[in-house]
């Protein structure tokens, strides 16, 4: 009988900024107190709607300056795969605006 190999891939997150691989991640703030909050929704349909929750209770609970909700991405480029690279300025522009972004997905 010939032997067989099984691979088993972890399901656990490995978040960029736990990596400590120097990856240039801002740092995260200790409080969200007088900050302005972004939030950044993907195409999926629930995103906005996850997001706006989030928002509400940022706000009733953290106290930010403001938060802000960007539109959403409504063409993902399927032929390039790129999503980011088509959206370079619209992120700039945000990072400017804002000290702390949150984006969703949701379905």
């Amino acid at each position: 009988m010939a032997m067989q190999t099984v691979t088993v891939l972890s399901p656990l997150p490995v978040y960029l900024d736990e990596t400590g691989s120097g990856s240039g991640l801002a740092a995260r703030p200790a409080t969200l107190e007088g900050k302005v909050v972004g939030l950044l929704p993907n195409w999926r349909p629930s995103a906005v709607e996850l997001l706006k929750v989030i928002g509400a209770l940022l706000q009733e609970r953290c106290h930010p300056e403001a938060v802000v909700m960007e539109q959403a991405v409504t063409e993902v480029p399927m032929g390039t795969g790129k999503l980011l690279d088509s959206m370079h300025g619209k992120l700039d522009d945000l990072a400017r605006r804002v000290d702390v972004v949150i984006t969703a997905t949701g379905d």
